[in-house]
């Protein structure tokens, strides 16, 4: 997942809130000229800290989204004021946007929820207003938070983790489903108790564990529905 630039950042933060640059330049007091200029990367020029931390303020109505978001704004511009290898320990994967695929899948799952739903669901994982910014391509999760996030939702797990780019490549075969079929963990998570028994009794116990874990996952996901 590739980092984004503050200068298309700040335009997201824009578009996202619903206002166009004359608009937020009227709203922070400076010439829509100003900031025409610190949301194109070719000119060059960088918004204070105080700039975006206004930014921040105008387009984000909720405290905890607000804060995330600043946080995010001065954190990319850091990233381009330090030198490679300080800019390197600024960049963990969280702050980073997550893939187009879970990003569909993630607002599909949100979809029918309404927004004081969304509120408390991020609550709950305290993610500390984030939740929504994943769902608009502004930030990202962790393998935990993503992991967590599909048992609260009720959905599976692996799905989500291949969706984050969490999967490793050679472990796709398994989880993929193919049009018209069941992935392998699908299979494993459904077999029945007289069929757990007979792999039991062929199986080597880490494989037994791996399997009574899918199933145990699934019915904690029946149990958060």
């Amino acid at each position: 997942m590739a980092e984004t630039a503050l200068w298309n950042l700040i335009r997201d933060v824009r578009t996202r809130a619903g206002l166009n640059p004359r608009e937020l330049a009227r709203q922070l007091k400076m010439s829509p000229a100003h900031l025409y200029q610190i949301e194109d990367e070719k000119s060059g020029a960088l918004p204070s800290d105080e700039t975006l931390r206004a930014i921040a303020r105008v387009c984000c109505e909720d405290p905890q989204e607000r804060a995330a978001v600043a946080q995010r704004l001065l954190l990319a511009r850091a990233r381009l004021i330090v030198s490679p290898e300080v800019a390197a320990y600024l960049s963990p994967r969280v702050e980073e946007k997550m893939p187009d695929e879970f990003q569909r899948r993630l607002q599909a799952d949100l979809a029918g929820r309404r927004e004081h739903e969304i509120r408390l669901l991020d609550a709950q994982l305290s993610f500390n207003g984030r939740l929504g910014l994943v769902a608009a391509g502004l930030t990202g999760l962790t393998k935990s938070e993503v992991r967590a996030l599909a048992v609260a939702l009720g959905q599976p797990v692996e799905d989500y983790l291949v969706a984050a780019g969490y999967f490793p490549d050679w472990m796709l075969p398994l989880v993929r489903k193919e049009e018209g079929g069941v992935g392998l963990f699908d299979v494993l998570r459904n077999i029945s108790e007289k069929g757990l028994g007979e792999l039991a009794s062929v199986l080597p116990p880490a494989w037994m564990k791996l399997i009574n874990g899918l199933q145990a996952a699934k019915v904690e996901v029946g149990q958060k529905k």
